[in-house]
């Protein structure tokens, strides 16, 4: 046997393995009850400790902390790993009942749970964002943030649809909106835009705002400023406001100085 034979064989086995393995849905749902893990590779910027999770974008760091604070003493800087992101799914009653995600940290010993190693961002990419646009309201709003933050994975086009889609649940619309104040794009700041003056729910046109109080000063400002005018809704207007104010921005802290002094 020679050498190209040798790797043509070795590709075969490993195609017919993954084959045998199944689809990432699959394996995960061959669990009706118990938990099921595995880990990813995060995106650039992403790093964590296993408790918390940072992602830094534009300079500036945004994450959640959980179960403790973030912080290093006053000479000592807190630890941030580079991933991976570990996935933990729920199964209940052959259903997703909850997904969890973590960054950086190590596995807890636990013989009770299915380990799928390491997946493929593109497989995980598909399971999660169909998961977000067609699953029930808790999972589907955590395979949003979880999809956030892995490598290769591009939620946009996804998140908008899933935000402009009147018949899912306000919260997981809410939430689409708030993952897409994180996003970039032109695309993304029209629609965010579009839908803070859409005859639409009044909690995700807040959540509009807010993602649009998140991206760069020179494009958040002056879309709050507009708004702060604009917004038919006294209420939206007041949240407008209030992102603008708590911008620091020049632009807006002038603007506010004329609206005393009128």
């Amino acid at each position: 046997m020679n050498a190209m034979t040798r790797v043509l064989l070795a590709a075969l086995v490993a195609a017919s393995s993954a084959e045998a393995q199944g689809t990432l849905a699959s394996r995960v749902d061959a669990v009706k009850n118990g938990r099921v893990r595995f880990t990813l590779t995060p995106r650039e910027g992403v790093c964590g400790n296993g408790m918390s999770w940072f992602r830094k974008r534009d300079g500036s760091m945004s994450g959640t902390v959980i179960n403790g604070n973030w912080s290093g003493g006053r000479d000592v800087e807190a630890t941030c790993d580079r991933g991976p992101v570990r996935v933990v799914v729920v199964r209940k009653d052959a259903e997703i009942a909850e997904i969890r995600h973590y960054v950086g940290g190590t596995w807890k010993a636990d013989t009770g749970i299915t380990d799928l190693g390491q997946i493929s961002a593109r497989e995980a990419g598909n399971w999660l964002l169909q998961l977000a646009e067609f699953g029930p309201s808790k999972p589907a709003r955590s395979a949003m943030s979880t999809a956030t933050l892995v490598d290769s994975i591009d939620a946009t086009v996804t998140l908008l649809r899933i935000a402009k889609n009147t018949e899912r649940p306000s919260d997981v619309r809410s939430s689409a909106v708030n993952w897409l104040g994180e996003s970039v794009g032109d695309k993304v700041a029209q629609t965010l835009d579009s839908i803070a003056y859409a005859p639409d729910d009044r909690e995700v046109r807040k959540q509009a705002i807010y993602g649009i109080s998140r991206r760069p000063a020179d494009e958040a400002v002056p879309a709050l400023l507009k708004m702060a005018e604009t917004l038919p809704d006294r209420e939206l207007r007041r949240t407008a406001i209030h992102w603008l104010v708590q911008s620091k921005d020049p632009r807006a802290i002038a603007w506010v100085e004329k609206q005393v002094a009128r």
